[in-house]
């Protein structure tokens, strides 16, 4: 007898579908996500600022690595948040998760369709004598202690007046005058609006190594106090103005014994051109907000 026969039917098991990286879609991967993206071709790591790190902060948050809100606490710094969420970044594509971005990191971001931007942005030198005007007025602000009290208020005392006696200013308020009188950028990008504090200087500033620092630059102890770099090398001398008894010359070795122990310090550098440097969103309540005295309770 004829066996019947059975109508064909597809072969059946279960089809292997390639895995598409954490974050991403199948769809997104396949068209390059990161298409029309430029990131910079040079390596960026913590402390870095600048245009170059917005772009990476911008290409993080496009593959969901990173959220807009994150991004809008520190545009274009490279800080805690964007070296977490370059690590994730990382283990997702392969790559050693240190948080830096560098070769490896780039190739893994080309081939999500980024390109590279391999023309580096020169730095705009410092004219000739600025450097020495601004430890100058810092050297004024010494001679004249006695008339210069320590005050947290905005706008900053002496914005509109040069050498104005007396003067009632804080750390941050004191640096920037010392800018303002040589006539440098505003250190804090507010075009001398009369605001900023320690935070618009860490925000806009370049920061820089040890090896870097000359005369005329900044050391910042984030959140707590900035003096004004008057001699470089391995302890540079600092003019500090953070309580009644400044401004007054101070080894960082001896400033340092303020702070507590992991206190981050900083090194900071005239921003790149006039008033362009990488700005912080700053929350409303400290748009105007100022320093807290960086010796208090010491005599």
């Amino acid at each position: 007898m004829r066996s019947k026969t059975q109508p064909s039917r597809p072969r059946t098991g279960k089809v292997r579908r390639r895995r598409a990286a954490a974050g991403y879609s199948r769809a997104q991967v396949a068209s390059l996500p990161l298409k029309g993206y430029t990131l910079p071709a040079v390596d960026l790591k913590r402390g870095a600022s600048g245009t170059g790190v917005r772009q990476l902060q911008g290409a993080l948050v496009k593959l969901g690595d990173m959220t807009q809100a994150q991004m809008n606490t520190g545009p274009g710094m490279f800080g805690a948040l964007t070296e977490g969420s370059l690590k994730k970044f990382q283990q997702a594509h392969g790559v050693d998760a240190i948080g830096v971005y560098g070769p490896k990191t780039r190739a893994a971001f080309k081939a999500l369709g980024a390109a590279l931007d391999d023309t580096e942005t020169p730095s705009t030198p410092v004219p000739e004598g600025l450097r020495e005007k601004i430890v100058a007025e810092g050297l004024w602000g010494v001679a004249h202690q006695e008339q210069i009290h320590y005050s947290q208020s905005r706008p900053i005392d002496g914005i509109r007046l040069r050498h104005k006696l007396p003067l009632n200013i804080d750390c941050s308020g004191f640096v920037t005058l010392c800018y303002q009188w040589a006539g440098a950028p505003d250190p804090n990008g507010n075009h001398y609006s009369g605001e900023g504090y320690t935070g618009t200087l860490e925000a806009h500033m370049r920061h820089i190594p040890l090896s870097q620092v000359q005369p005329g630059d900044l050391c910042l102890w984030q959140g707590k106090h900035v003096s004004l770099v008057i001699q470089s090398g391995a302890d540079p001398l600092l003019i500090s103005h953070g309580s009644e008894a400044g401004p007054y010359e101070i080894r960082t070795s001896v400033q340092k014994e303020w702070y507590p122990e992991g206190t981050r310090l900083l090194w900071l550098t005239s921003p790149q051109g006039a008033e362009a440097g990488a700005r912080r969103t700053l929350r409303r309540e400290d748009e105007a907000r100022g320093d807290p005295p960086a010796e208090e309770g010491l005599i």
